[in-house]
């Protein structure tokens, strides 16, 4: 117990509130019993790096919080043992991920929508860069950049309500976490198997202090990434009944084949200045930029035509189709900035704490442009859908299905996106302690935020007047090779530029839509200005081995909005330029949110936890601006009168630590959320003096709940004999029961949206002298993505298993080699409509490979 006490009480000299030791300094004779001998030793001390030090890091974090968190701490300065922040949380209880293109991109935290989670850097908030939510892709920030990452479960009144998932705060170095100079440095390569492509980067962060007495700090680190890969993607959507029997099959098939370059960039500069143990300054600077440059070639076979024949439960034969060649090139760039100048002011017993923050968040999309060849519906095109197997399969396609001349040019979409987000945000706390202790406090603050988003969007439609085919202006390129795998055809693709330089070469055969253009330029178009001035008061108090931490948070929430009205507003039965509406929408609310967070240690080993909260979501951008399209009958509307999301939450959590790295806990959770957001279908309705069949718009449903359990054990097996000392697991479960009611669906028992009913996470790892070695897999359960208006409408995500692998060995006391592979099972991802025999979208990405080598120093 001595040692634990001694390890403890060294660890909290390198722990700050804003960074985290880049290894873990211990005394010799504090850990003579159990060290590792494979760790290096100088001057009579020992130094534990690699994954152990990450680990004890983030149990450190973990056990010494006053509240619910878990975390993930680096291996060195900005090396995560995952080279993406979303990949590294998800192995976290609770916590899982959503894809994109492969790419673990944003955090879900006990199943909880990525919308409604607050995310922040060194307890900053950042912009939102994407146009319709609040949810930040954590793959933009490279994982060079970052020395921890905490996920707080159950948020303090300190914190900002917006987080019913919870609260992910990144943590970049700073100079004092620790006492030395340091320099980390790295070069990596990939390799992608599915596109036969390498990739590169490299990163390095120098961190240093200086002046008279080390008063000065400063961070400098930069990190860049370049990745080429390829996915597959078929989509059967809109499956409906068809024929007497009722034989559900789909209304479309999609094929994609996607060539993607992603490119990530990213900086720090931190600057600290601690001219006495009573004043401490800082700025903390972060710059990322994400482009993503995509090319997508797409078949699309539209099915249900014509005469239907039943040759079996499983085969429908059409008499007539309509097939479709696209082609996409989309250039996309998202880049977020935040400085952050603030102080921390020591007076005898109170601390005064000052930050402002400025950022911007921007999604800059200057090409996102379409060309599309559309046969016509004729019988040469009858096909026969076979949907014996998961896959939607077509066992006769008519003969001009491969013929280039069949598919004339219907239209150019030319595409551009300007989306802006600017935030102020001031904050100032004043900590006052009682009684001598650190534990027995009152904390009061307030803050400021004021948050500017604007939307542009710009597209024209362009149509041929002399008829160019694919086959007549020589614009076909061959299929794709063995597109997945043989199993579906694909025919013909579009060769873009040519596509382009015909455009260039013919103006004159080319026409824009009047009608279209107007409404493009506007109908998506929005302004929003959002203030919050929250306050909060809280207190703390140490009754034994009980730690008790109570309060209140005020938020005052003001919204404006503006956009378009899109609609033949004079009834003329043409849009023009006056049809063009602006718009206004207003929302206010007040929130008050208690909480209460109980901490006792009955031993040293134990921490039992008990918390009850109260936490907002505010709506998406996209669902609270007040649009208003409409077109043939048909509506589509925002709605700037939306409640936020309310929740009420309820933890309790035991945490046994057996040794410094291992840990084994429990917890249950419930949330109750009030005002749950979808998109409801209103049939014969008015809306904005227009008569309509169908309108969608985003509603507030009653409320949902969710209840569950995590489980998670973490050990290394050190006193097994060498060599097998070396070996350790992870292992950590999430059970969920969740429900939502949904107007007009209060007889079907919906679990709650993006809410899988089981997350897993396990790994297995080897660690001996100067080898490292993981063999880690992930799983989720499926989950509701979007609701229709029956059960048989309902769009689900299907279970996920994913396996990924890494090993390093340390060449020599600073430099070290690795290696990595993600999705070595090439594992799929999969939706499906109503059940799972109706495969919705299936996409495959293949196993990517990382290899590269680091210095410490």
């Amino acid at each position: 117990m001595t040692n634990r006490l001694a390890l403890r009480a060294v660890r909290a000299r390198y722990l700050t509130c804003t960074g985290v030791a880049l290894a873990v300094w211990v005394p010799q004779h504090a850990l003579a019993q159990d060290a590792d001998p494979g760790a290096a030793s100088a001057n009579g001390e020992i130094i534990v790096t690699g994954s152990r030090a990450s680990r004890e890091q983030a149990l450190e974090r973990k056990r010494e919080a006053i509240s619910i968190i878990d975390a993930v701490s680096s291996d060195n300065v900005g090396k995560l043992p995952d080279y993406n922040p979303a990949e590294a949380i998800q192995r976290l209880p609770g916590l899982s991920t959503q894809l994109d293109q492969g790419e673990p991109r944003y955090a879900v935290i006990r199943g909880v929508d990525p919308n409604l989670n607050d995310v922040t850097v060194d307890g900053n908030l950042v912009g939102a860069p994407e146009a319709e939510g609040r949810r930040v892709s954590l793959d933009t920030i490279p994982s060079d950049l970052v020395s921890a990452i905490e996920v707080v479960k159950a948020v303090t009144p300190d914190l900002d309500a917006n987080a019913v998932g919870g609260r992910i705060n990144i943590v970049t170095p700073s100079a004092f976490d620790r006492p030395e100079s340091f320099l980390f440095a790295s070069v990596r390569g990939s390799y992608n198997k599915k596109a036969d492509r390498l990739g590169y980067g490299g990163a390095a962060t120098y961190g240093t202090r200086f002046g008279g007495a080390d008063e000065f700090g400063i961070v400098l680190a930069a990190s860049y990434n370049r990745r080429r890969f390829e996915t597959e993607l078929a989509e059967a959507i809109d499956w409906a009944p068809r024929g007497a029997q009722g034989i559900f099959s789909p209304t479309n098939v999609r094929l994609f084949q996607y060539d993607i370059t992603r490119e990530r960039i990213g900086g720090v500069l931190n600057f600290d200045w601690q001219p006495s143990d009573t004043v401490r300054l800082y700025v903390r600077n972060i710059f990322t930029e994400f482009t993503d440059k995509e090319n997508r070639d797409q078949a699309d076979y539209e099915t249900a035509r014509g005469t239907l024949t039943v040759t079996s439960s499983t085969q429908l034969s059409f008499s007539q189709g309509r097939l479709s060649r696209e082609f996409r090139r989309n250039e996309q760039t998202q880049r977020i900035y935040n400085i952050s100048p603030g102080g921390e002011f020591d007076f005898g017993n109170a601390t005064l704490s000052l930050n402002y923050t400025h950022g911007r968040a921007e999604e800059i999309t200057p090409v996102r442009n379409d060309a599309e060849f559309r046969s016509p519906s004729n019988a040469s095109l009858a096909h026969t859908i076979d949907l014996s197997g998961p896959r939607v399969s077509f066992d006769a396609i008519g003969a001009g299905f491969d013929n280039a001349a069949n598919y004339p040019l219907r239209r150019l979409l030319l595409r551009q996106e300007d989306i802006t987000e600017t935030l102020n945000a001031v904050r100032a706390d004043l900590k006052i302690g009682l009684n001598g202790s650190d534990d027995t406090f009152v904390k009061l603050g307030a803050k400021y935020i004021v948050r500017d988003k604007l939307r542009d969007n710009r597209r024209d439609t362009v149509t041929a007047v002399t008829a160019f085919n694919l086959a007549s202006a020589n614009l076909a390129l061959p299929a794709p090779d063995n597109f997945f795998g043989g199993a579906y055809p694909f025919g013909p693709r579009v060769d873009y530029p040519a596509t382009l330089a015909l455009l260039a070469t013919n103006p004159g055969n080319f026409v824009t839509n009047p009608e279209l253009q107007v409404a493009d330029q506007f109908n998506l178009d929005y302004s929003i200005k959002e203030k919050i001035l929250a306050a909060y008061a809280m207190g703390s108090v140490k009754l034994g081995d009980l730690g008790v931490v109570g309060g209140v948070r005020l938020e005052r929430t003001n919204a404006l909005y503006g956009a378009f009205g899109v609609f033949d507003s004079d009834g003329d039965g043409t849009l023009e330029a006056s049809d063009i509406t602006p718009l206004s929408g207003r929302n206010r609310y007040t929130d008050v949110l208690p909480s209460l967070h109980l901490n006792y240690a009955p031993g040293d080993d134990w921490q039992v936890r008990a918390a009850w909260t109260n936490t907002i979501g505010r709506p998406n951008y996209d669902q609270a601006v007040p649009t208003f399209e409409a077109d043939d009958g048909e509506g589509a509307a925002g709605n700037p009168d939306l409640e936020p999301f309310r929740a009420m939450g309820l933890d309790l959590s035991a945490e046994f630590y057996p040794d410094r790295e291992s840990i084994v806990s429990a917890a249950l959770f419930y949330k109750k959320i009030e005002n749950p957001i979808f998109t409801r279908t209103t049939f014969d309705t008015v809306f904005n003096g227009e008569a309509l069949d169908i309108l969608t718009q985003p509603e507030n449903a009653d409320s949902g709940w969710l209840l569950g359990l995590e489980a998670n054990f973490q050990y290394r097996f050190a006193n097994l004999p060498s060599p097998l000392d070396g070996l350790g697991v992870s292992v950590n479960g999430t059970y969920v029961k969740s429900r939502v009611d949904v107007l007009g669906r209060e007889a079907d028992d919906l679990p709650f949206f993006r809410q899988s009913k089981w997350i897993a996470n396990t790994a297995v790892f080897y660690e001996k002298g100067p080898f490292e070695a993981r063999v880690a897999m992930t799983y989720r359960s499926p989950y509701l993505e979007a609701i229709g208006t029956n059960a048989d409408e309902d769009i689900y995500f299907d279970k996920r298993t994913q396996w990924d692998a890494k090993v390093s060995y340390r060449i020599a006391e600073a430099f070290e080699v690795f290696g990595s592979v993600s999705n070595f099972t090439t594992t799929a991802r999969r939706e499906y409509q109503g059940i799972r025999s109706r495969q919705l979208a299936e996409e495959l990405y293949g196993p990517t490979f990382n290899f590269g080598v680091s210095a410490n120093f």
